[in-house]
């Protein structure tokens, strides 16, 4: 028989040069894409955070409607209790609410079970943390354990304690005498010459890494100084916050931070060019870094009768 041709296929493999400028296109993709990708999720966790703020402003409401006020920021009389406790009925944590004891401080059991996170104060939702920032944080930094949180409400342009004369003008919370956690500031609809669209709510503070760290910024379970709170004296992620009583860690990115017997927090966030901020009208608005300092302040008093430019 007739042998027939046998033809024998190369197959031909990639050149060395080849095979690395498929390597270097792929790294330019991946290089375009990156940033866009950065980008959706920032854009996503910033919407989550204006989505958070939404629902503790609401709250404001639904609580105004009910008692005819806002609540204290924090009450001393009889017992040591801070704002958070007076919402969890309106952000839907009607369970929570249910089991913390108000006849008790924020600190006792079973309000908070030491070195456990077992008392109602350890409870976390989602509606505590922003979308940029690390969930289910919580307090470690001495035996009364709870949880912390990225939101804060506004506290105006003054220290706490308080630093030199009482000003004139305020924010809807606060003390009545700027220093007295006994004699909480109770607001409502009808004291606010400045208007409510123009005096801010809530914002944000960052929270350190460590939930061991002994650093007051996020315990807005705790009534104490500086707590719970934003001020208004630096523009947003600006400025070195004081904090008294030695609970400043100064360790973490973005929050600078020294010892002082008059303590200021600035509001802080991890977004790109500002913060999130609510108002008393219950509108989210993102102020950026460079808003200046007499228009941010303004907005964080409710009787200052200022005038400044809406395009902040």
């Amino acid at each position: 028989m007739p042998r027939g041709n046998s033809r024998s296929k190369v197959i031909r493999a990639f050149t060395l040069i080849e095979l690395l400028v498929v390597i270097a296109i792929i790294a330019i993709l991946i290089g375009l894409l990156l940033p866009a990708v950065q980008k959706v999720r920032e854009a996503s966790a910033k919407a989550t955070c204006s989505n958070n703020l939404k629902q503790w402003s609401l709250a404001i409401h639904n609580y105004h409607a009910t008692f005819g006020s806002f609540m204290p920021a924090a009450t001393t009389n009889p017992h040591r209790i801070s704002w958070p406790v007076f919402l969890w009925p309106y952000v839907e944590m009607d369970n929570t609410a249910n089991k913390y004891d108000k006849n008790i401080g924020f600190w006792q059991p079973n309000n908070t079970i030491q070195n456990t996170h077992n008392g109602v104060c350890s409870t976390t939702a989602k509606i505590y943390y922003c979308g940029s920032n690390r969930q289910d944080a919580k307090w470690q930094g001495d035996s009364y354990w709870r949880a912390r949180s990225n939101y804060v409400i506004n506290w105006g342009p003054v220290r706490m304690p308080l630093l030199g004369a009482a000003p004139p003008t305020f924010s809807p919370w606060g003390y009545t005498d700027f220093s007295n956690r006994a004699s909480p500031r109770i607001s409502n609809l009808d004291k606010f010459p400045d208007g409510t669209s123009n005096t801010l709510a809530f914002s944000e503070v960052l929270m350190h890494d460590n939930d061991a760290a002994a650093d007051f910024r996020g315990d807005f379970m705790n009534d104490d100084t500086q707590c719970g709170r934003f001020m208004t004296i630096d523009t947003p992620n600006s400025g070195v916050d004081e904090l008294s009583g030695g609970w400043c860690v100064n360790d973490a990115v973005r929050m600078p931070c020294i010892v002082s017997g008059n303590g200021k927090i600035a509001a802080r966030s991890k977004h790109s060019g500002g913060v999130n901020a609510s108002f008393c009208d219950g509108s989210i608005r993102f102020v950026s870094n460079s808003i200046s300092l007499v228009t941010w302040q303004a907005l964080s008093t409710m009787n200052g009768s200022e005038v400044f430019d809406p395009n902040y």
